[in-house]
């Protein structure tokens, strides 16, 4: 081991809060484990803290997760004054009622007192009852779209977002304040119930999020669209059947992936990008004649769309189901009568056609960094400056309507787009119909992702030199564009914060950023071509692009 890890696993063993097992269990493991279990702490990034179960500063465990809380615990009680409280929530993973109980009774033991829901739940339904019970923070235990041996911890200030500057920061500090594990207080959850400082929580706050979501309806379903829907075995089986019933829908569940399973046995990886995801679904759904299959990510923050369109079930990705969502919202507002002040929000990633869409309804579009963190802590920021935020999206199918909600919520997004495909099937119409439509009116946008893994200590050292490459010899040419502009985010743009993005103009039809995962060993490449007349131009150009990119990787 180097030393760095050396010395952080030997304080470890040193320490007397590390169970006498753990210690054995560290002191059999082999040293390149232990390099990657303890090289660095796990850090707060675009989704919190997360990273692979396992004993040691770089790993998801007890200590780390009861440390992460008892740091969140001391920067609510050093920056809050009164009584204070926070809501509990985890997903269907490995360890994650356990860690949930450990961050209940963390927080019961420094006087905050614990919601803690009674069983698994989304992460949109986390960031609701922060607001709905008004709780200074929340903690959702979740790793996402992550593989079976990850987990995470994601942080919530009481507006239901999650944690930016300066509270993300705050929280860090005291994270690393904290030199042993001994620090770190807690009250059995059985006792904290009887002082009143851990209350369990379940259906009662459904209830009041179905009924918000409800009020988002544009009361277009149909009974006779055929829904298939699959929860991937994760947390959207509590809330998206019920909503889509609520709202006029029969869904069908895809059977074997709507039991709860940490281990995701019927699928590689359980993300509703990859349209392998689908595969199960995909069979119920030419089984049953369906018109639509909808998916979920574990945390159920984020929804996947195929529908089936001359016979066959076409892939709707995250880009292109923004432009749908915000065209069928903005036309129906635009009908019934649009609210004053109206503004739409998307990642500086995602696709430049949504921006095109807005404007032509004369509405306002504002860009933020990676992550819905930034997102919802903007639209709250607008909505208190008199704005009216009425959508907003990243490319990694993540969308937020309304106010209740302040992170991504797969269940409106699933509600609304079910109506959208009952209204444009009643005209004859599928979804890729529609989106074929707007490309004819507003040009051709492809966007693309390349995202090499890196990883381990090794992979982080390699991600760095990739970008600090780019930054310094950006290609001068790239499929056949010359360079004509390089905005470096490092140092901040504009009102946006700084953050480790690149994005490379070639020409006035390609762009690309360059981005390291906050959440995982990648670092992605977001390739956009737009404004194209012709399909097969913006396509041709879209595929020499990810080529020369996967080349320009491999030879650094």
């Amino acid at each position: 081991m180097e030393k760095e890890a050396l010395m952080r696993y030997k304080k470890w063993l040193s320490d007397p809060s590390i169970s006498k097992e753990d210690k054995e269990k560290l002191r059999n493991t082999d040293d390149n484990e232990l390099q990657d279990a303890f090289y660095k702490e796990l850090e707060f990034g675009t989704g919190g803290m997360r990273g692979i179960i396992g004993l040691g500063d770089n790993r998801m465990n007890l200590y780390t997760v009861g440390r992460a809380s008892q740091a969140f615990a001391n920067y609510i009680n050093k920056s809050v004054g009164g009584s204070k409280s926070v809501v509990v929530s985890y997903d269907t993973r490995h360890m994650s009622p356990e860690f949930a109980v450990e961050t209940a009774e963390i927080f019961a033991a420094n006087g905050i007192k614990a919601y803690l829901f009674e069983d698994f739940r989304p992460t949109p339904i986390l960031s609701f009852a922060v607001r709905l019970l008004k709780a200074t923070g929340g903690v959702m235990i979740t790793a996402s779209h992550n593989l079976p041996k990850y987990n995470g911890y994601k942080a919530y200030w009481s507006n239901g977002a999650q944690v930016i500057p300066p509270h993300d920061e705050g929280i860090i500090q005291e994270y690393k304040a904290i030199e042993s594990f001994g620090e770190i207080k807690r009250t059995p959850i059985e006792e904290a119930k009887k002082q009143g400082l851990i209350q369990m929580i379940g259906k009662e706050i459904d209830d009041v999020y179905f009924k918000k979501a409800l009020s988002l309806s544009f009361h277009e379903a149909d009974p006779s669209l055929k829904i298939v829907y699959t929860p991937l075995h994760g947390t959207g089986i509590k809330i998206v059947p019920l909503l889509l019933e609520k709202d006029g829908f029969r869904p069908y569940i895809q059977e074997s992936q709507g039991i709860p399973d940490g281990n995701f046995p019927t699928v590689e990886y359980p993300n509703p990008e990859d349209p392998k995801a689908f595969k199960l679904s995909i069979e119920d759904a030419k089984r049953l004649n369906s018109d639509i299959i909808l998916a979920s990510d574990p945390d159920a923050d984020r929804m996947g769309v195929m529908v089936k369109h001359n016979g066959e079930f076409v892939r709707i990705d995250g880009n292109q189901m923004g432009a749908l969502l915000l065209n069928f919202i903005l036309d129906k507002y635009s009908k019934d009568g649009m609210p004053s002040n109206p503004i739409v929000i998307e990642s500086i990633v995602s696709s430049k056609l949504f921006a095109k869409i807005a404007n032509s309804f004369g509405v306002e579009v504002v860009e933020v960094l990676t992550g819905f963190k930034w997102i919802c802590n903007k639209a709250d920021e607008l909505r208190k400056s008199g704005k009216h935020v009425l959508f907003s999206y990243e490319e990694s199918y993540g969308y937020n309507i309304g106010d209740f909600v302040y992170d991504k919520d797969s269940a409106t997004a699933i509600m609304l787009t079910c109506e959208m495909a009952s209204e444009y099937k009643k005209r004859g119409m599928t979804l890729v119909d529609v989106l074929n439509e707007a490309y004819k009116k507003y040009g051709y946008y492809f966007e693309s992702q390349f995202a090499p893994v890196f990883e381990g200590e090794k992979g982080m050292d390699k991600i760095d030199f990739i970008m600090d490459s780019l930054r310094k010899n950006p290609p001068s040419e790239f499929a056949g564009y010359k360079l004509n502009k390089v905005t470096d985010y490092i140092q901040g743009v504009r009102d946006i914060p700084p953050s480790n993005v690149l994005k490379m103009e070639f020409g006035g039809n390609l762009m690309i950023y360059a981005r390291p995962s906050g959440t995982e060993p990648k670092i992605k490449f977001y390739i956009m071509v737009m404004d194209f007349e012709r399909k097969k131009d913006a396509l041709s150009l879209l595929n020499r692009a990810k080529n020369e990119i996967s080349k320009i990787v491999s030879a650094v």
